[in-house]
């Protein structure tokens, strides 16, 4: 495991360049948010030559003044001034330094940059960034970010999905998602520009990292093809996922990546052949990054792609219908046995079918619901259970939830993925949601987004 990563996450000792008793500087915002996550003061140094002390604590004019021995500097000040800073560091043998500060390649200073790292390299220095927002790891509950997103209170919510992500807004972003699911996240890093270290090395680090069990990245541009795909493969042997949004294709997205982050993007066809070798589970939008992660950590992986399909709704089993052959999701018609066990749950109205759609009866009997999920899910034949609920709120909502909380434990001891995808508005049955997300069941908003997720998980697992 990378000894200059490592300190990034798991610091023993802090400096902040740039540090100010202004609140509107970052360096006073990433500050504020370090220290109200409860990083040890005595091993926190605010560096700036114009300030005595900075929120109680005694600020030192350059790195090379401060008295101990320190392990990750974050350089929060102009572009001018960050090569001495650097040299600083080197003298001081830091192991990493995040440099947050813009203007370098992206603005086509790429000399400017090259000279960092050079300077960087001839010390052992690591640098990550520039134009970084920093990093959050919450097994030790270290944030060292000025991220607006730490601005929500009783964050970062701890869990096991990695987030890599070149933009800092993207990584803030897609936090603020996975906290609403109730998602938590192990280790996050913004990596800006990738000056030096890049997306490959942080993969290889969360590929090892005890505490992350799936990846998330947000990339648009892989420096080294070889090192992703190794890092990759190193993710897949240990049984993680890894999930990747890749952006910046078009010709005008290619153009605006090397503004963004100064890093020339492949064609799209050359990385996309490196994501299918490297055997990870691609995203097409930015939802994808919170709503896979959801049914990879919370439930059992599917061990293949035939699913069955209970709604409250004949409308949606259609829908449901066609995005199973879309995806290529099987729905197995179900064997006599089951359907005479579902005849005596449901009205002689019904049709015994795969979709199954419950009828508007369920308005009178909510119990129906638990009763047919009772019944499929331990067939050995159906390896997915999927709930479409329409437009249930309201208190009526709420009771359906806790009956779908309730069987959720009968089809875990078949080791099987329940998910529900929720169609009715969030705010009209808020409850619902909070008791399903609370329990750790998947809950979609739409059917393609659950089908989808079903169908990568599936296919991912199949084939690693």
């Amino acid at each position: 495991m990378d000894e200059s990563i490592s300190a990034m996450f798991d610091p023993e000792s802090v400096a902040i360049v740039g540090a100010s008793n202004n609140p509107s500087k970052l360096g006073s915002i990433a500050l504020n948010f370090l220290l109200q996550r409860g990083f040890p003061k005595e091993r926190t140094f605010p560096v700036n030559p114009s300030e005595d002390s900075v929120m109680g604590l005694k600020c030192y004019p350059s790195v090379s003044d401060i008295p101990r021995t320190v392990d990750l500097v974050y350089i929060l000040t102009p572009a001018t001034t960050v090569e001495k800073i650097v040299e600083d560091c080197v003298n001081k043998s830091v192991k990493c330094a995040i440099i947050g500060s813009a203007g370098f390649a992206e603005v086509g200073k790429v000399e400017e940059q090259k000279t960092l790292v050079k300077k960087a390299r001839k010390g052992g220095l690591r640098i990550c960034g520039p134009n970084s927002q920093g990093v959050i790891s919450t097994p030790n509950n270290f944030c060292f970010s000025f991220s607006p997103t730490l601005l929500i209170p009783n964050t970062p919510i701890k869990g096991d999905v990695g987030l890599i992500s070149h933009s800092g807004a993207v990584m803030g972003s897609t936090l603020t998602h996975m906290w609403d699911l109730g998602l938590g996240v192990s280790r996050c890093v913004s990596t800006g520009n990738e000056a030096d270290l890049e997306t490959a090395e942080f993969l290889d680090f969360m590929a090892e990292d005890p505490y992350t069990k799936n990846i998330v990245l947000y990339v648009e541009a892989i420096k080294n093809k070889e090192l992703f795909h190794q890092a990759a493969k190193k993710a897949k042997m240990a049984g993680k996922a890894v999930l990747v949004l890749k952006a910046a294709w078009s010709k005008k997205g290619m153009n605006l990546t090397q503004h963004h982050t100064g890093l020339t993007p492949r064609a799209r066809e050359e990385d996309n052949k490196l994501l299918k070798d490297s055997k990870i589970i691609p995203c097409q939008d930015l939802e994808d990054l919170y709503h896979m992660p959801m049914a990879l950590s919370w439930q059992p992986k599917p061990i293949d792609n035939r699913i069955a399909v209970i709604a409250t709704s004949g409308a949606a089993c259609t829908m449901a219908a066609d995005l199973c052959e879309e995806y290529r999701l099987e729905i197995p018609e179900f064997k006599e046995e089951v359907r005479g066990k579902l005849k005596g749950i449901l009205p002689e109205f019904a049709q015994i079918k795969n979709p199954l759609d419950v009828t508007g009866q369920i308005i009178l009997n909510l119990g129906m619901f638990k009763q047919c999920i009772e019944t499929l899910c331990g067939e050995d034949y159906l390896n997915t259970i999927l709930l479409i609920i329409t437009s249930a709120v309201d208190d009526p909502a709420a009771l359906l939830a806790e009956d779908i909380v309730k069987v959720s434990q009968e089809v875990k001891k078949f080791n099987k993925p329940l998910m529900v995808c929720w169609l009715a508005s969030r705010i009209l049955s808020q409850k619902a949601h909070n008791l399903l997300l609370e329990n750790k069941i998947p809950t979609y908003p739409t059917i393609r987004t659950a089908v989808k997720t079903i169908k990568e998980i599936s296919d991912w697992n199949k084939n690693r």
